[in-house]
């Protein structure tokens, strides 16, 4: 017989509260006898410990405290973001539901009700990621973009009760489960800002063996959200892991094909891959490969180790010629003349040496992008697919 109680546990934290209480209602919605019981679990991690973590609702340690309650039978169900996601998944652990993706676009909140173009020089407008800031700055480059780590409650806390922005930028389908549309001043269609992976999708995790919760919220499955999020995923395994990295990706299902577009850095450039939904990870790698292939990539990569601009090489060795004292006997006694004694001079470079430098110098971006070298003869598909079955039978 199957139960007429369900148990959801949550963050106590007004988004993730929201989060689940929106996901309950739907439930409700399409089996009005079935009872949603909803256990509310304060963090075990402090409000410093998280503070400077990049995540929506649910820091890595709040998920691996969500994940424990639920191998622990403390609750049957719980709602996450699918962007604050820890993947692989423990065993005991799976994806119950994928309900239908809310809007996965990006939405600009500004108490005076004022669209960015109509904000002064100066502004200063808080975001969530370094993928939201680089699209926006290449935008509006008069207009300063701070990064708020610490989730969407404290950056709610920043803007509204310290007003220390002028602005904010949150994901659209965050605005609604906060219920604060009405500060929402624009929301910016993909083709001008491309949202992160997962954006918009919320994602319901049980137990492994609980195949009855599964049968229970099948009704509330969305196959086209499940496919879309499983290409997203499939890209962020590929190109970012789980680095904080101007990168932006968005999927869509057509009929039966799956069309994910991608980008990184300021957004100008955009590679789109498309492909059969039976394929969607295969697709979704397929796209990391293609911008990493691109040599530009690299550069907007290293935004995430240099936020405020690569170093200038000229630059770096001035301000440390001017470290050196007047006396020194390598000062020749003019302002901005220096020599170097014969065993420190330094000697010409072979074009060996040049391209040992350059081959180095690949080596670190490609480690940055998370480019793995494969021993020879490996099958490409070998890797592991067994992250998250998002896939139901009919």
């Amino acid at each position: 017989m199957k139960s007429r109680v369900i148990s959801f546990g949550s963050l106590a934290s007004p988004l993730a509260r929201n989060q689940t209480q929106a996901v309950i209602d739907r439930i409700q919605e399409i089996q009005p006898r079935l009872t949603c019981q909803l256990n509310i679990w304060d963090s075990p991690i402090s409000r410093g410990a998280k503070a400077d973590e990049p995540f929506v609702a649910a820091s890595r340690g709040e998920m691996e405290f969500l994940e424990q309650q639920l191998v622990n039978e403390q609750a049957r169900l719980v709602v996450v973001e699918a962007a604050d996601m820890v993947l692989p998944l423990p065993e005991d652990l799976a994806v119950i539901c994928v309900p239908d993706r809310a809007t996965p676009f990006d939405a600009y909140l500004n108490r005076q009700g004022l669209i960015m173009d109509e904000m002064d020089p100066g502004s200063c407008v808080g975001v969530m990621s370094m993928r939201s800031r680089s699209q926006m700055r290449s935008r509006w480059p008069d207009i300063s973009f701070r990064i708020l780590r610490g989730g969407v409650d404290l950056a709610m806390e920043i803007h509204l009760r310290l007003s220390e922005i002028d602005g904010l930028v949150l994901p659209a389908a965050v605005t609604e489960h906060l219920g604060i549309q009405g500060i929402v001043a624009e929301i910016f269609a993909p083709d001008f800002i491309l949202p992160g992976p997962g954006q918009g999708t919320l994602v319901v995790l049980g137990r492994s063996n609980d195949l009855e919760a599964k049968e229970l919220l099948a009704d509330l499955h969305s196959a086209a959200t499940a496919v879309e999020l499983a290409t997203e995923q499939a890209f962020c395994r590929r190109m970012i892991s789980d680095q904080d990295l101007p990168v932006g990706a968005l999927a869509r299902v057509a009929g039966d094909e799956v069309v994910i577009t991608g980008t990184t850095g300021p957004g100008t450039k955009r590679i789109a891959v498309n492909g059969e939904i039976q394929e969607a990870e295969a697709v979704g790698s397929g796209l990391a490969e293609q911008i990493l292939s691109r040599g530009e990539s690299f550069a907007d990569l290293l935004e995430a180790d240099f936020p405020d601009g690569l170093p200038d090489e000229n630059n770096e060795d001035v301000s440390i010629l001017e470290e050196i004292p007047v006396d020194s006997p390598h000062h020749n006694g003019e302002t901005d003349s220096w020599e170097l004694d014969g065993d420190e001079a330094e000697e010409p470079r072979s074009e060996l040496d040049e391209d040992l430098d350059e081959l180095e110098n690949m080596k670190r971006l490609e480690d940055l992008a998370g480019i793995e070298k494969k021993p020879a003869g490996a099958d490409d598909d070998d890797e592991d697919d067994d992250d998250m079955d998002l896939f139901h039978d009919d």
